[in-house]
């Protein structure tokens, strides 16, 4: 009788595992195509208001490549997607893209600092970040987003494997953070290396560290940032800080006295930005209709790119743009929640957080809240380069997504 009740409760167990394994695999399904929706639904509307920018200023070839770097960074997108990622958590994968990122770092310091770009690295507004092959420009410290990622992913994900101290945690993924960071400043591109360091912030929070153990390190970062803008408002130009010491002190003058109105250096962007907000009103003034676009708001299809969209849809427009960002964010953080392994849930925090984060960056800079730091937004501004980093994340989240039903 023993054992057939036995056999009973075994039955029943296979019957539950069989039920559970279908209605995940449902959910991951329905995943995926929310996915693919809400990103296709995304590169379409960036297209038309690409489209928008191009038709006047003549500059259509800028539309057939943002389609080129989208079906790239879509086929790379898939193939990743396609992927087992637990294979690629292994020491000897952890070397090769450590050294090799800031192998490739060093070099665009030292060949743009000190041997004239060598024919390559190109300097665009005192940064030594692009380099140019043919005629396309590639941008490695957007590229190596995706590196960084994924070598805090198994930083994180084998201390909590081997249940480390909180500062050993900490410590272990310094050792990623700090030199990424140090040469991304060399290059003179500030912009991105807060975002690296906004990355690392999501990741570091959605650890089983005690928050209040995050938040002293976030708090610690913040009051460096604090003081660090103080003194560049206050010493910047005495101590010849240049152009982008001069981007902050109007960032301050904007936020504290109104500084951007009237400027027509600096500052001018963001003020033409602000103004084609407030024209855009509520609704917007209609598809095309926008004004900013006839050469009042220099490099509107790159940086600026969402205040053409706010001028022609409006405030609701925009608002529709942030809530697919966030809605595809929560279906990310809802992947990475229920992934069977740390390292599967550390790759898609890292990437939600690295979207998100470019979002909110690159908004905020549009309205001046931000200095101008030169951080596109995700699909919707002009350069391969992130096109290409976005769509390959994509295909990272989705490649934890397909895995999750397995053992």
């Amino acid at each position: 009788m023993k054992v057939e009740n036995n056999s009973i409760y075994y039955e029943k167990n296979q019957v539950d595992k069989e039920l559970n394994l279908e209605r995940l695999t449902v959910e991951i399904k329905s995943k995926r195509r929310y996915i693919f929706f809400l990103v296709g639904t995304l590169m379409v509307i960036s297209l038309i208001n690409l489209y928008s920018v191009s038709d006047y200023e003549g500059k259509l070839f800028s539309l057939p490549m943002t389609l080129l770097f989208m079906f790239v960074g879509s086929t790379v997108g898939f193939f990743v997607s396609t992927l087992d990622y637990r294979k690629f958590n292994k020491n000897l994968f952890f070397r090769f893209i450590y050294f090799g990122s800031l192998g490739l770092l060093a070099f665009m310091v030292i060949a743009g600092r000190f041997f004239n770009g060598l024919g390559i690295v190109r300097e665009i507004n005192g940064a030594y970040g692009w380099i140019r092959i043919g005629g396309l420009g590639i941008q490695p410290a957007e590229i190596l987003k995706l590196a960084f990622i994924i070598l805090l992913a198994m930083v994180l994900a084998k201390g909590e494997t081997l249940k480390e101290g909180v500062w050993v945690r900490i410590r272990n993924s310094s050792v990623v953070l700090v030199p990424f960071i140090l040469l991304i400043i060399f290059q003179n591109d500030l912009g991105t290396a807060i975002h690296y360091m906004a990355i690392y912030m999501i990741l570091l929070f959605f650890t089983n560290i005690k928050l209040k153990v995050v938040f002293s390190v976030i708090g610690g970062f913040g009051a460096l940032g604090f003081g660090l803008l103080t003194f560049i408002y206050k010493y910047g130009e005495k101590i010849g800080g240049g152009y982008k010491a001069r981007r902050i002190i109007m960032y301050v003058d904007g936020i504290i006295n109104d500084g951007y109105t009237g400027n027509i250096d600096i500052g001018y962007q963001v003020a033409q930005s602000l103004l084609a907000f407030g024209n855009g009103g509520l609704f917007g003034v209609g598809y095309g209709n926008g004004v900013q676009k006839f050469s009042y708001l220099p490099e509107i299809h790159t940086d600026f790119i969402m205040a053409l969209f706010g001028e022609e849809f409006g405030l609701f427009g925009v608002m529709l743009i942030v809530a697919m960002y966030l809605i595809l964010y929560n279906i990310s953080m809802n992947i990475a929640m229920t992934s069977k392994d740390y390292f599967g849930k550390y790759l898609v925090v890292g990437v939600a957080g690295m979207i998100i984060t470019q979002v909110l960056i690159n908004l905020f800079v549009a309205v001046g809240l931000l200095p101008v730091f030169g951080i596109p937004m995700p699909l919707f501004s002009y350069g391969g380069s992130s096109i290409i980093t976005i769509l390959t994340g994509i295909g990272i989240v989705l490649s934890v997504n397909n895995y999750t039903a397995s053992k």
